[in-house]
Order: C-alpha cells, then sequence, then structure tokens
C-alpha cells in the first residue's frame, strides 16, 4: 500500500493542480467542499461522518500562497491527527454558531472564489467542479495502487457474501451481511441493490426488501474506500438457474465485453453511445434494449463520473476508470477497469468466483459466471 511520503507527494501535486484552476480562471482561491474532492486532494482521506451527503463538514480553501482546512471544533482535531497528518496543510478552527466555512473564507479572500458546489457566504463565486472532474477523472500511479488494491477487496467481499447464502435467505439478511463485511473491511456502504427470483426479472434497481429468496437473486454491492468506487454485480442461483435467466447472464456479459472493446484512448463516450442499438442487435436483442437501463461510463470518485450519452463528447484517457452497467432481465454486468494504452485491466476480478471466457467485436475476455449454490 501507499506510504504516507508516497502520498503526501500526491497531495502536493494536486495542490498544484487545483492552483493551476485558480490561474487560468483568474480566482482568489478554491475552496472545496464535496466529500468526493476532499477525499480525491487528500491522497484518499475520509471525511465521511454523514455517508448518503456530498457536503463535507470541513472545507479546504486553497490559495496561490497557502492550503487551508477550516473544520467545525466537532471536526478540527481528528482530521488533523487522524486523517490529514500526511498532508502540508494549514488549519482554522471555527466554531458551529459562527455561520459556517463560507462565512470564514469571505474574512480570508477577497474577489471570485471556485467553489464545486454553492456554498453559503462567499458572495462572488464560480462553479469550478467540471475542472476537479477533469483532474480526478485520470489517476495517478499511487491512485492506481489504491485502486487495484481495494478493488481486489471488494471484489473478494462480494464473492464471500455471495457463497454464504442459502435458498430462503431474505433480501435484507444478504444486505446486512454486506454491509457487516465492507465496515469490517474499511468500506463506506454507497449501494445495496438485491433482487430475488421475479423480482430480479422486473425491475432493474431492486431495492432491498424482506423478500424471501427461493430461486435465484441479484447482487449489486456499491463500496467505497478511500474515496474510490467499486461497484460490482453478481448473480447467484441456487441449483441450476432457469433457462432464461442463463441466456439472458451469456448476453449481458457479452454486451460488457463489446463495451469494454469499445473503451480505447482516443475514443469517446459520444461514440460508444451512438453503437448501442448495433451492440444489442448483434446479439438478438431488441434494438431498444439498451434504453431500459443506464449503461455506465467512466468512474473514480463517484460511482459514475460521466455517463455514456450523444451530449457526452468526453476523450478517454490512459488511466481513467471505467465501469460498465448494461442490464436484462434477472441480470446486470457491472465492474470496474483501468484503462491503459494497451488495453483494460480488470480491478475487481475474484479468481473464487466462477468465471469464463466470452467474446464481442473482436474483444475474448474473462467475465463472471453464474454462482451455483
Amino acid at each position: 500500500m501507499v506510504n504516507d511520503n508516497s502520498r503526501r507527494n500526491e497531495v502536493l501535486d494536486k495542490i498544484t493542480r487545483v492552483r493551476e484552476i485558480i490561474e487560468s480562471e483568474s480566482l482568489s482561491g478554491i475552496l472545496i467542499t464535496q466529500q468526493s474532492n476532499v477525499c480525491w486532494l487528500t491522497a484518499g482521506a475520509n471525511n465521511h461522518v454523514l455517508f448518503d451527503y456530498q457536503d463535507s463538514l470541513i472545507g479546504i480553501l486553497v490559495t496561490r500562497d497557502y492550503t487551508l482546512v477550516i473544520a467545525e471544533n466537532g471536526d478540527h482535531d481528528r482530521v488533523m491527527a487522524e486523517e490529514f497528518s500526511h498532508c502540508p496543510f494549514e488549519y482554522r478552527r471555527i466554531y458551529w454558531p459562527s455561520g459556517g466555512i463560507g462565512v470564514e473564507v469571505s474574512k480570508l479572500v477577497r474577489g471570485k472564489v471556485g467553489v464545486d458546489a454553492a456554498v453559503h457566504g462567499i458572495e462572488d463565486q464560480v462553479s469550478i467542479d467540471g475542472h476537479l472532474m477533469q483532474y480526478r477523472s485520470v489517476f495517478t500511479d499511487s491512485e492506481i495502487q489504491r485502486l487495484k488494491a481495494y478493488g481486489k477487496e471488494a471484489a473478494e467481499i462480494i464473492t464471500l457474501v455471495a457463497k454464504k447464502t442459502k435458498p430462503g435467505a431474505r433480501e435484507r439478511q444478504i444486505a446486512a451481511i454486506l454491509s457487516k463485511e465492507f465496515v469490517l473491511n474499511g468500506f463506506n456502504v454507497s449501494v445495496i441493490l438485491i433482487g430475488g427470483d421475479e423480482r430480479s426479472l422486473n425491475f432493474r434497481h431492486q431495492v432491498v426488501t424482506d423478500y424471501e429468496i427461493k430461486k435465484h437473486y441479484c447482487l449489486c454491492g456499491v463500496g467505497k474506500k478511500g474515496g474510490l468506487a467499486f461497484p460490482i454485480n453478481r448473480v447467484v442461483s441456487f441449483g441450476q438457474p432457469p433457462k432464461e435467466l442463463a441466456e439472458n447472464q451469456t448476453k449481458i456479459e457479452t454486451v460488457y465485453v463489446y463495451l469494454n472493446s469499445l473503451a480505447t484512448v482516443g475514443n469517446t463516450l459520444e461514440s460508444i453511445y451512438r453503437k448501442l442499438p448495433d451492440i444489442y442487435s448483434s446479439l438478438d436483442l431488441e434494438s431498444n434494449e439498451w434504453e431500459r437501463h443506464t449503461q455506465g461510463g467512466t468512474m473514480g470518485y463517484h460511482p459514475r463520473e460521466l455517463t455514456v450519452s450523444d451530449s457526452v463528447g468526453y476523450t478517454l484517457h490512459e488511466n481513467n476508470v471505467i465501469g460498465w452497467n448494461p442490464s436484462l432481465p434477472g441480470v446486470m454486468a457491472e465492474d470496474v477497469y483501468l484503462l491503459k494504452k494497451d488495453g483494460l485491466e480488470y480491478i475487481t476480478y475474484d479468481s473464487n468466483f466462477p468465471h469464463r471466457e466470452l467474446s464481442a467485436n473482436g474483444l475474448t475476455q474473462v467475465r463472471p459466471s453464474i454462482l451455483e449454490i
């Protein structure tokens, strides 16, 4: 794992990038308050007090001359001692009745301030999250090390939970086991979707219920560690899967391979989007089947940074992180890949889960099968 010295160098490099935005946009400073951007800037430090809320309880103000953490008294000492000890930051403590982070920033800098989300108390502010997204989306070497290590852990957790289940398990019981394993291994729980039997056939987003699973289920877990998201989907069958489910699994995983074949350095998300009808038609599926569920795109500090569409012309770069999520009744294909010059690296692969080779559009890859219990 990356040591603190390496993480400190990563933070210094990212501060330099933020200052490039300050110069290019003629800003007096940039205030970062979104948890994804705090994690990005701090090389994976955790400030998730509120798991389902992107606004951080601290702010990081970057100017041409200094980088300052502004934190209420309830968080100031903790982030300084436990989370940001590797970071070359200065600190300012505020108290909760003071008006908040934006009011404090207005006392420190004059002129236009770049923000990654609207902040109360700053009169002249402009959004710069689009600039940060460009940086977040292309991983550094130390980020790649964390991506690989945490991705392996996340995949192993999903496999462990899938193999523990038995006929008669309720969706909420499986969700509880998955939540426990994520937390024990240092992950925050971002998403859990579980659909048993007909629920997985009828709905694409299977919000967890108390349904008792009899035959098969679709499991989607998104864990976050060090700010990095790991969306993984697997299908489990109690005994031999029904013919339709098995066929849909093969088809959707082949769709995934086809999408991977198009994820090359220099291609655009818009170009990939325009191929979707052809991809589905090539597998004897309805050409508009892709419209029934989002297909994914780039990811990293969010489960999705950009999603393929006809209005997203983003050009893929080396060290982008790719996450597709096509679906059919009963199945969804979802994993994490790292884009390299010579192809994709399968980040969330676990050899303990059954896989097989599938081919599409000239590319052959190993993809998950249905786990039979």
